[in-house]
C-alpha cells in the first residue's frame, strides 16, 4: 500500500509518444519485436479497462441494465477498479489522450462544419448542427491544448494531480457517452474543468522554476 502511494504521489516521467519517431532507431530486430508485442500488450490491456470503466458507469443510473442481483455492487467494482488502474497507470498512457479521445472527433466536427449537416443521413455525427459541430470542435481542441505537453520526444512528468484530472476526464467522458445528456454535457464539462486545473498548476511551478533560475543567475 506505501508502494502504490509513494508511486502514485511522486510525479514519474510519463511514456514518449514514439520514443524511437524523434531519433535514429538503432535497435535489433529482436529488440524492436519485444518492443511492438509491448506496446500491443498494453493497447490491449487499456482498451480492456476502458470495457470495465464502460460496463461499470453504464450500469449505474436508474433503469440501467445490471448484473443480477448484486448488480451495484458487480458496477462499483468494476469502476472503482478501473479507476485506481487508470490512476497507477497514468503516467503511461497520458500521451494517448490527444490522439485517442479527440482527433477522431475533430476531424468529424470539422467535417461538419466544412461541409454542413445532413438531417437525414445514417451516421450520427453527420446530423450535428454546425453550432454542436462548433462546439465539439472547440472541445477537442481545448482537451489536445491542454495535454499537448505530454507529447513528444521529452514529455512533462505526470504528477499526482494529473494522475486525478486525467482518469476523472476519462470518466467523464465515458459517462457523457453511456448517458444521453444535451450537448455540451456537464460530466465533459466538469472533465474539461480538471484538465485545464492541472494544467495552470503546471504553469504556475514552471514559471515558478523559470523565475527562480532566473534570479540565481
Amino acid at each position: 500500500m506505501y508502494r502504490f502511494l509513494h508511486r502514485v504521489l511522486k510525479p514519474a516521467p510519463t511514456s514518449p509518444f514514439g520514443p524511437y519517431g524523434w531519433r535514429t532507431d538503432n535497435r535489433s530486430v529482436s529488440e524492436k519485436v519485444l518492443s511492438g508485442m509491448r506496446l500491443g500488450a498494453g493497447l490491449i490491456a487499456g482498451f480492456l479497462v476502458l470495457v470495465m470503466a464502460f460496463g461499470g458507469l453504464s450500469t449505474l443510473p436508474d433503469g440501467a441494465p445490471a448484473y443480477g442481483h448484486y448488480g451495484r455492487l458487480v458496477s462499483w467494482t468494476m469502476l472503482c477498479a478501473a479507476s485506481v488502474i487508470m490512476l497507477w497507470t497514468a503516467n503511461r498512457w497520458a500521451p494517448y489522450v490527444p490522439a485517442f479521445f479527440c482527433l477522431p472527433a475533430l476531424f468529424k466536427a470539422l467535417s461538419v462544419l466544412l461541409v454542413g449537416p445532413n438531417p437525414n443521413s445514417t451516421i450520427s455525427y453527420r446530423r450535428l448542427s454546425r453550432v454542436d459541430a462548433t462546439e465539439v470542435f472547440a472541445a477537442c481542441v481545448l482537451v489536445i491544448a491542454l495535454t499537448w505537453r505530454f507529447v513528444g520526444g521529452r514529455p512533462a512528468a505526470t504528477t499526482f494531480l494529473d494522475r486525478l484530472a486525467l482518469t476523472f476526464f476519462v470518466l467523464a467522458t465515458i459517462e457523457s457517452v453511456v448517458t444521453p445528456y444535451h450537448w455540451p454535457a456537464p460530466p465533459l464539462i466538469s472533465g474539461l474543468a480538471a484538465l485545464l486545473v492541472a494544467w495552470c498548476a503546471y504553469r504556475w511551478k514552471l514559471v515558478e522554476k523559470q523565475s527562480t533560475q532566473t534570479s540565481e543567475e
